[in-house]
């Protein structure tokens, strides 16, 4: 599943797709899931991803975990 970012009016929104897909990887984003094919690739993938949406105050739409959207914490 693909991801994406939409930003308007300043506030940002990341599609997390595939690059998130258990709760603890927001805390943890180094923590691998079974069927990433890169790992490493997807661990770069995840911190990036939470670094540049908490930089920006902005949220997360998280179609794998429970609630939809995420605000990322300090």
């Amino acid at each position: 599943m693909a991801g994406g970012r939409l930003e308007a009016g300043g506030e940002l929104v990341a599609i997390t797709g595939d690059v998130l897909v258990h709760a603890v990887q927001l805390l943890y984003p180094e923590v691998a899931y079974a069927h990433e094919v890169d790992s490493e690739l997807a661990r770069t993938s995840r911190e990036g991803l939470l670094r540049q949406v908490r930089a920006a105050g902005g949220r997360l739409a998280t179609p794998h975990l429970s609630a939809p959207f995420q605000v990322v914490g300090s």
